[in-house]
């Protein structure tokens, strides 16, 4: 069934792709490029404020030294750096200009970028690099546009009109995720920008507040479970807040509904390290600059959960943990999914310890298909197989994104808050199928010690004769240094911020090995991983006994 399934998806596939060709070829005749002009306006309405787009962008982000820079030169970046061209053309980094001295370079350069884009390109005109180019352009406005002559301005004109007509015209194309949501905010400025294209302004809001029903759970999480969509998603969420308030437009309600509970969901994800955990397709995003902005605007957000979208988070002082305890989500929301099932992080005093190792989309193909599975994160997996089994048919997930073949379930669920401890315990069935075996995580937390006691444990439902290995790797943050005891049943752990930590096994030995980081989006770091191995023999049950503590 499994087989008939992915065959008639690879043929859908093939459709599909044959179909996209079909549409860019079409997109980049003459006939269609002049469609996409409606009106030529004389003037904007509503300049956004610099510093609402600015917080797109972190302070730290590195940005183009343009004015050493020829505007011809830059354009030679290809898109095998994907992340480095999409960059460049979204133009997010006009934020951080100087604005004094860099008028005529800023506006060289996009004359140059018109003269060489005007018409539709593939990659430069990909919807959510376009919808970032008119919201960064339209945002600056003292440097992209005043002071200009009439022949630059008509030119900047028209390609915004082009640009926006053209979200407007293809938003259908795209599913319910953070990128239709940042197209939305293009086409709702679009609107308000020029008073000729209000019905952008109308048809913006009404597809905005669709993908809000659409997209997120009822506590305001995004349905992939992604905690970097939730950054991404509150980000261009309040963008559009801000300027309706700037323009004095009224907010809708859905949208202020929105903005609270996914605020709340924030609020959940941020730790004092200042960066989200790395779950379920999230690379490191550092929120400490746009908490600053969050506060200037005097946004508070309020969050009295536990657990949001299936993570748990336990919190007290300086100690910070987060467990994945959800299912992986529904077919239309896995294009970046990661089979973590009931792997953990671990913080102390800002400090991150255990780590999952992060998602390798902006690195390479390979790194992205290593990094989904279960090996790539804190949890147990058997014979180097994952919790939730990936589709590998490059054609179909070029198509379909990153779909599932295989799902695990959670079978049971428990949280308690003690007087003295925190009790996590949950199981899937993640490995039944295949090797006839549970996995249930205990997870005790003190309350009174930085101090946690994990038990991990294997039941058998069927019998399974070939030989059956599992492993249970603590993936250890990079720079931390790490030290195996003689005995070989304990690892020292030091940390950056003076802090030593052990991690223990009454049952079990550990190993140490070499490994890569991928939470990074801009380069692989080197770090280690600590891991537990065994034979299952056909035993009924495996327990490994494990613990992690702060010592002084």
């Amino acid at each position: 069934m499994q087989k008939l399934k992915s065959i008639k998806l690879y043929f859908f596939s093939i459709l599909k792709l044959f179909s996209l060709s079909f549409r860019n070829y079409y997109f980049t005749s003459r006939y269609y490029n002049k469609k996409l002009i409606t009106f030529i306006p004389d003037r904007i309405f509503y300049n956004p404020g610099t510093h609402l787009s600015a917080s797109l962008i972190s302070a730290s982000n590195d940005f183009y030294k343009i004015t050493d820079t020829s505007p011809e030169l830059l354009w030679k970046i290809g898109i095998q750096n994907k992340q480095k061209f999409e960059n460049l053309h979204a133009f997010l980094w006009l934020a951080k200009l100087d604005r004094k001295n860099s008028k005529k370079v800023t506006k060289n350069i996009i004359a140059s970028w018109i003269d060489n884009f005007f018409n539709y390109e593939t990659n430069t005109w990909e919807m959510e690099v376009t919808a970032k180019r008119i919201i960064s352009w339209a945002s600056n406005t003292d440097i992209t546009l005043e002071d200009s002559d009439k022949i630059y301005k008509k030119k900047f004109f028209l390609s915004l009109i082009k640009q926006s007509n053209f979200l407007v015209k293809n938003l259908n194309i795209l599913f319910y995720d953070p990128s239709k949501i940042i197209c939305c905010a293009a086409i709702i400025l679009s609107g308000m920008i020029f008073k000729e294209n209000d019905l952008n302004y109308k048809i913006g809001i009404r597809e905005l507040e669709k993908n809000v029903k659409n997209y997120f759970d009822i506590n305001g999480f995004p349905k992939s479970r992604n905690p970097e969509d939730v950054f991404i998603s509150i980000k261009y969420l309040i963008l559009i807040r801000e300027w309706f308030k700037e323009a004095q437009k009224p907010i809708p309600d859905f949208l202020n509904d929105i903005i609270q509970k996914c605020g709340s969901c924030y609020l959940m994800l941020s730790c004092t390290n200042k960066q989200f955990p790395l779950f379920n397709g999230a690379t490191e995003i550092n929120h400490k600059d746009y908490d600053v902005f969050l506060k200037n605007l005097k946004y508070k957000f309020i969050n009295k959960k536990n657990e949001i979208a299936g993570l748990i988070k336990i919190k007290k002082k300086k100690f910070e943990f987060f467990i994945d305890c959800g299912n992986p989500p529904s077919n239309n929301f896995t294009k970046n999914y990661q089979a973590g099932c009931l792997a953990f992080e671990l913080i102390s005093n800002k400090q991150k310890i255990i780590c999952n190792s992060g998602y390798g989309k902006y690195l390479s193909s390979k790194l992205t298909l290593l990094s989904r599975s279960s090996a790539a994160h804190s949890t147990l997996y058997l014979n180097n197989t994952s919790s939730s089994i990936f589709q590998k048919n490059k054609i179909i997930n070029k198509v379909y994104g990153n779909s599932l073949l295989q799902k695990h379930q959670i079978i049971k669920k428990t949280y308690a808050d003690e007087k003295d401890f925190y009790f996590i315990e949950a199981s899937h069935n993640g490995y039944e199928n295949n090797f006839g075996y549970l996995h249930t995580r205990t997870i005790k937390a003190l309350k009174k010690e930085d101090k946690i006691f994990g038990y991990d444990e294997l039941k058998k439902t069927k019998s399974y004769s070939n030989p059956l290995v599992y492993f249970i790797r603590f993936h250890i943050y990079p720079n931390i240094k790490i030290v195996k005891t003689k005995a070989g049943n304990s690892v020292l752990i030091s940390l950056l911020n003076g802090e030593a930590w052990i991690l223990r096994s009454k049952t079990n030995s550990f190993n140490i090995e070499k490994n890569i980081f991928l939470g990074n989006k801009n380069k692989i770091i080197n770090n280690e991983s600590v891991y537990i191995s065994g034979n299952v023999n056909a035993k009924d049950t495996v327990s490994v006994e494990w613990t992690i503590e702060r010592i002084d």
